[in-house]
């Protein structure tokens, strides 16, 4: 019986936390904030947002599915490396969309959200990498990152 006790106990604090975690808000950019830079650090799996060299926002990410490696041909399932300029005003079915120069282009690599069907998945989404190439945040961070972007910010992606 106290076996039992302590199984429930645990499984009851492992819920407790993952619904936590879930709800804990996050505030990553003040309102009205503008970005010129956003930075992709794959290894760490993190967006940053700068401004006039000054960091001003900070997001865990999910990436490719096929690991760290660079991206080199369409449908390799990889996040690309380098410098691009922002697109925006794409059409998408994740939520919203920046797409990444070049890339966009020929493979659709872009920043984008959970969209509405995955939209529930939050922030769990960055305990799996699964996309096709893409960088991939929630719905509420692509609508901040979005809001504080122009069409040719400078993308940096780094390994």
């Amino acid at each position: 019986m106290k076996k039992r006790k302590i199984i429930f106990i645990t499984f009851l604090l492992l819920v407790l936390g993952l619904v936590v975690y879930y709800f804990y808000p996050e505030q990553h950019i003040k309102d009205g904030q503008k970005a010129d830079k956003i930075v992709v650090n794959k290894a760490a799996h993190e967006l940053l947002l700068y401004y006039k060299d000054e960091l001003v926002a900070s997001y865990s990410v999910s990436l490719s599915k096929n690991g760290l490696g660079k991206k080199t041909m369409k449908g390799d399932n990889l996040t690309p490396e380098g410098s691009f300029k922002a697109k925006k005003g794409l059409k998408t079915k994740f939520h919203k969309a920046i797409g990444v120069g070049e890339w966009e282009d020929c493979c659709v690599v872009r920043i984008h959200g959970l969209g509405e069907q995955f939209g529930w998945v939050g922030k769990f989404h960055r305990w799996v990498d699964l996309s096709e190439g893409c960088i991939v945040l929630t719905n509420n961070e692509i609508d901040e990152v979005y809001k504080a972007t122009v069409v040719g910010t400078k993308i940096e992606i780094n390994p």
